[in-house]
């Protein structure tokens, strides 16, 4: 079935124009409407109403095979992709600042943190030990064929990425999700900065922090 979504505020840029195409486009699934922030402007857009079962892969060298959708069913799960290994200007602000920020993510129940990006395990792993995340909340995982960045239809459409070599990439995002089911998402980009490198703050531990708060 179909289902009417009202979009207001809407920016012109070309940015606007895409995901408004995407909107459009996606009417012919249960879909629940997010807020892309950039500019002191918020954008929506749609995203599926759960967590899609497709399979993502941790650790390595033996990674297991995880389907999303199992794994994260009965849990309070904080999903994330943060375009590493290309941080930001300050990357300090990405998984530090959940690392530090798991206790306040514990008191407003979530219950696991998962890193994932479209990349090979071993990249993931790798990244997973430079962070010292082991013992903590906090997930790597990988999505190297890109299954699960498909089915929450964040793939990087710009072609400021793919001209310089940057192909088949996440956009810069953050889900909350309880049992499975999609509670709040935010994308960090804006014109001219597809990666969200310029502000991330809506994805990283404070912003998303407040939005899980204020759901």
């Amino acid at each position: 079935h179909n289902r009417t979504i009202d979009i207001t505020d809407i920016v012109k840029s070309p940015l606007a124009m895409n995901l408004l195409t995407k909107l459009i486009l996606v009417g012919a699934f249960p879909a629940h409407v997010y807020g892309a922030s950039f500019a002191g402007q918020t954008l929506a857009f749609a995203a599926p109403s759960k967590l899609p079962s497709v399979n993502v892969m941790r650790g390595f060298p033996d990674p297991d095979m995880i389907n999303v959708a199992e794994y994260c069913a009965g849990k309070n799960v904080v999903m994330l992709d943060f375009q590493e290994p290309s941080p930001p200007r300050d990357p300090a602000q990405q998984v530090p600042g959940y690392l530090e920020s798991q206790e306040a993510l514990k008191e407003a129940g979530v219950d696991e943190v998962i890193v994932y990006c479209v990349n090979d395990p071993a990249v993931m792993q790798a990244w997973a030990d430079d962070q010292k995340v082991g013992g903590s909340m906090i997930k790597f995982m990988a999505d190297p064929a890109g299954e699960l960045t498909k089915a929450l239809d964040v793939q990087m459409t710009d072609a400021g990425p793919p001209s310089v070599g940057i192909i088949g990439r996440c956009k810069r995002h953050a889900v909350h999700a309880i049992d499975g089911e999609i509670k709040t998402m935010r994308i960090s980009e804006g014109p001219g900065d597809p990666a969200g490198d310029d502000d991330p703050s809506a994805t990283l531990a404070e912003g998303f922090l407040a939005a899980i708060k204020s759901e």
